[in-house]
């Protein structure tokens, strides 16, 4: 009698991700200070090898910065009460846009403007002319953003895929993208073909809310995400903050190791409360999202 063995859908993906990121990664890499032109900081955090040191080195790069700016945040939380963005995976899309200092980052959809403050602290520490665009179907981020960013925001009501279509989105200005918008894979099926496919900007880099969510590395669009990831061929350095997968194993994820370390160093920098036998939980001193999760993956085109 033949046995037959059902693999998951979601675990079958991203076990063909894990294949193409280890062949990525089978050379140690050895780069003494990571630069912004060969994007060696993405490529060591796509490395189970050098995740962990390197995710240690931006916090103590910008651990401060976060520290000082999260009190601010969790006010705005408490009154927005609209902030479902996990600490770790905001303070991750923080630093990259601090470490990759893009000129212009293109967001669907800010809802209330959580992340689009996060990433704008960022712009506006790298530079006085970067900007972000964010793009939504409502508008309730206008009334909730701060005075101080505004100039360097330009926000567009409206659907991203028809001003696509209608070829009024040029989207190779852009070198870094944000999306969380509709979790539906049709529409993650839009976004990877309209916004990936066909981007020519060297070194852009990608982050995507609530793909990694849960701990057979599915979500409610992952699908398509896995599958654009594994086969359209100009996506590299794949990684997660996700306790589920971190950096990109689904199978060995190494957060018993490295998230005791990343707390400590949090606490030393003064971003969260000092931690003891509670260093390995993810949820330490959240500034408000209780889950606390991390679903967001990043990774690079071109």
């Amino acid at each position: 009698m033949k046995l037959l063995l059902v693999v998951p859908f979601f675990s079958t993906l991203f076990f063909l991700l894990q294949v193409f990121q280890n062949e990525q990664n089978q050379d140690d890499i050895a780069v003494d200070s990571p630069t912004i032109e060969d994007m060696s900081f993405m490529r060591l955090l796509s490395n189970p090898n050098t995740f962990s040191d390197e995710y240690a080195r931006l916090y103590n790069k910008y651990g401060a910065e976060i520290a000082e700016y999260r009190p601010v945040m969790r006010k705005w939380c408490q009154t927005t009460k609209s902030c479902k963005f996990g600490d770790y995976e905001a303070e991750m899309l923080y630093m990259l846009v601090r470490e990759h200092k893009p000129e212009n980052v293109f967001e669907m959809a800010p809802n209330r403007g959580y992340s689009s403050h996060w990433i704008l602290k960022a712009l506006h520490l790298n530079d006085s002319t970067a900007k972000l665009h964010s793009f939504d179907i409502h508008k309730a981020s206008v009334g909730f953003m701060n005075e101080e960013f505004k100039a360097r925001w330009v926000f567009t009501l409206g659907d991203y895929s028809k001003l696509h279509d209608e070829g009024k989105l040029d989207m190779d200005k852009f070198d870094f993208l944000f999306i969380d918008a509709l979790h539906e894979p049709e529409f993650a099926r839009g976004y990877c073909k309209r916004l990936f496919d066909s981007h020519k900007k060297k070194s852009t880099v990608v982050a995507i809310h609530d793909i990694v969510a849960n701990t057979m590395g599915g979500g409610r669009e992952s699908e398509e995400v896995y599958k654009y990831l594994a086969f359209a061929g100009n996506a590299q350095n794949v990684f997660s903050v996700s306790r589920f997968v971190m950096p990109n194993s689904l199978y060995k994820p190494q957060t018993k190791k490295v998230l005791p370390r990343i707390n400590t160093i949090r606490a030393n920098k003064g971003i969260v409360k000092p931690c003891t036998s509670d260093c390995d939980r993810w949820d330490h001193d959240y500034l408000y999202f209780e889950n606390n999760d991390a679903p967001t993956i990043f990774f690079t085109l071109n």
